[in-house]
C-alpha cells in the first residue's frame, strides 16, 4: 500500500512539473510574438511618421508646421488604429509630444518628431517616447 501511495505521489508531481513546464513554455512563446509585434510597430511607425514629416516640410509654410503635423499625426494614428485593428488584437496609440525645428536661412523645417507611442493587448501594457527623423525610406525592412 505505501508503495502505491509512493508511485501515485510521484505521478502527481510529476504531472504538476509538466503543467508548469508548459505554462512557461507558452509564456516564451508569447513574449517573442510580442517582441516580434512590437518590431513590426516601431518599423512601421518610423516609416510612417517620418514621411508624415516629409510632406508636411513639402506642402507648408513656416507659420503652419506644428500645427500642420499634430493635425496630420491625429489623422495617420487614427488610420493607423484603424488598419491595425483588421490584423492584429494590439492597440497602438501615437501623440505628438514635440517636434524639432531647424530654423536655417529664415525657412523652418521638421528635423524630427518626438511621439508618445502606447501598445495595450489582452495581457500587455507597454509605452515608449520615440524620437522620429524626417524622411521616407522607401522599401527598407
Amino acid at each position: 500500500m505505501v508503495v502505491l501511495g509512493a508511485i501515485a505521489l510521484a505521478v502527481v508531481v510529476f504531472g504538476i512539473v509538466a503543467a508548469i513546464g508548459a505554462l512557461e513554455a507558452g509564456s516564451a512563446t508569447e513574449t517573442g510574438a510580442d517582441a516580434g509585434e512590437q518590431a513590426v510597430v516601431e518599423a512601421e511607425l518610423e516609416r510612417g511618421v517620418g514621411c508624415l514629416l516629409e510632406s508636411a516640410n513639402e506642402r507648408t509654410n513656416d507659420e503652419g508646421l506644428e500645427s500642420a503635423i499634430d493635425d496630420d499625426l491625429k489623422a495617420f494614428a487614427d488610420r493607423y488604429q484603424d488598419a491595425r485593428a483588421h490584423s492584429s488584437a494590439t492597440v497602438v496609440d501615437v501623440e505628438l509630444e514635440g517636434v524639432g525645428l531647424d530654423r536655417a536661412d529664415d525657412v523652418a523645417e521638421l528635423e524630427n518628431a518626438t511621439v508618445r507611442v502606447t501598445t495595450t493587448s489582452a495581457d500587455h501594457r507597454a509605452e515608449r517616447t520615440r524620437t522620429i527623423e524626417a524622411g521616407c525610406r522607401g522599401d527598407e525592412p
